[in-house]
Order: structure tokens, then C-alpha cells, then sequence
């Protein structure tokens, strides 16, 4: 039997593994850590590539933002959905500021059609925009920022910036989520060097505080369970040899 604390260490890792599990709500998850696109919920969005779509080294799609040469990942979304959360880690290249509307999410395919909006940087700062107006949603902080977009009532919406709530009101229907569109712009003419990790797409309206970080827990967990199998090693060690074990001679 392992060392208390070695079993108490993978009681919790069990925990957070079954937390890391899709659950019914999520229709869309992409983490990238399978070096592609395809969709982890146990669903069928698997996104496509457009141009040199993105590159998934370390677990992560990284976007290179030239416009000269454009590469981003698109597929049909659902769309007629009432409420839903969209949840993204992005973590913008430096310079911050790389020009104006450069896409990180949009939904559908023109800054024209019914319900479009997108989630862009435009002058080293997160915003949305959609045909009700553009609003702030933060400044990039160098690291992984967490954005979450939620529909609610079936005609508007809220925005969330790493654990606080932005933006309370979006004032117009933000649509049914016709597209899930990373990378690029809604008139998929402007781009952001960047990089995404852990795109989540729900059919209901989530907390946002309770969205899981990606992977971070589980390394924490992990290197809890090295140590803890340390530790419980030289517990053992400390004790001595239990009963029916071989014992040095000498």
C-alpha cells in the first residue's frame, strides 16, 4: 500500500483529473495538446485550417498574424443558441500594438451579417465589436489572459477579463454562434501574432470563476505527487523494514 501522503497526493490527482473532464455542456473544446484542432469534448468541431492555419507546438496554436501570408482556423458553428459561454487563454506577441482589428475570435464571416462580433486587438488592447459598438476589454499583461464572452436571455450578453467582469451588458444579441472562427478577423482581413490555448464553447451560461485553468492544475498535481512519493519514501525508510520484508545482513 503507498505511503499515506503518496495516497493522499493521488486522491487528489484522481479529484482533479474527473474536474478536467468534459462535461455535458461543453460542445466545443480545443487545447491543442494533441498537436491539432480537433475537438476534445467528445463532440465533432473539428476546426479547419485557411491559409497556413497555426502552428500547435508545445500544446498551443500560435498565429503568426501575417497578413501578407494569413493562417487561421474556421469551421460552422451551431448556431440558435440562446445562451452560451465562450472561454479563450490568449497571450498576445509582443509589440502589443500591431494595428487595428486584428482578429482573436469571431463569430461569422462578415462585419456585415446579422449578429457578427469578434474579439480583436486594435492598438495593443483587447476589445470586442459587434454592430452595437466596440467596447474595452483589457490590456494584454505579457502572459496567458483569460477572456469569456456568455450569452443570456437570448438577446444579450456580458464579458469577463481574467476573473472580473468588464463589460455587463452587451446591449445587443450577440447571435447563435453561426461560426467558431480563431485567429482572424470577421472580414478575415486582419490578424493578431498571438497565441490560444484551451478554447472553450458551452451551451450554457458558466461561471466564469469556475472555468478550469489549462493543465495547470494537473502539473501542480503531479509534481504534488512526486514529492509526496518522495517524501513517503523516506517516511518509510525512517520507520524501517515492515514485517516480511528482506532485511540487510551484515
Amino acid at each position: 500500500m503507498p505511503p499515506r501522503p503518496a495516497l493522499q497526493v493521488c486522491v487528489l490527482l484522481a479529484t482533479l483529473l474527473l474536474a478536467q473532464s468534459a462535461p455535458a455542456s461543453l460542445i466545443a473544446w480545443w487545447n491543442f495538446d494533441d498537436g491539432t484542432a480537433n475537438d476534445q469534448s467528445g463532440g465533432a468541431y473539428h476546426l479547419g485550417a485557411v491559409g497556413s492555419g497555426a502552428s500547435f507546438a508545445g500544446g498551443q496554436a500560435s498565429f503568426s498574424g501575417n497578413e501578407g501570408s494569413p493562417g487561421y482556423l474556421e469551421l460552422a458553428g451551431p448556431g440558435g443558441m440562446t445562451d452560451y459561454t465562450v472561454s479563450l487563454q490568449v497571450r498576445a506577441d509582443t509589440p502589443f500594438d500591431q494595428g487595428t482589428f486584428q482578429g482573436i475570435f469571431s463569430n461569422n464571416n462578415s462585419s456585415g451579417a446579422a449578429f457578427s462580433w469578434q474579439i480583436e486587438n486594435s492598438g495593443g488592447t483587447y476589445q470586442w465589436r459587434n454592430q452595437a459598438g466596440t467596447f474595452v476589454i483589457g490590456t494584454p499583461t505579457g502572459g496567458f489572459d483569460h477572456i469569456v464572452v456568455r450569452k443570456f436571455g437570448g438577446n444579450d450578453g456580458d464579458i469577463w477579463f481574467n476573473g472580473v467582469q468588464v463589460l455587463s451588458s452587451i446591449g445587443a444579441n450577440p447571435g447563435g454562434l453561426q461560426n467558431f472562427r480563431l485567429g482572424t478577423n470577421r472580414n478575415s482581413n486582419s490578424f493578431y501574432a498571438m497565441t490560444l490555448d484551451d478554447v472553450r464553447v458551452y451551451d450554457t451560461l458558466e461561471n466564469p470563476l469556475l472555468i478550469p485553468e489549462p493543465a495547470s492544475a494537473l502539473l501542480l498535481a503531479l509534481g504534488l505527487v512526486s514529492l509526496g512519493l518522495s517524501s513517503g519514501s523516506r517516511s518509510a525508510g525512517r520507520q524501517g523494514c515492515p514485517p516480511g520484508c528482506p532485511r540487510p545482513t551484515h
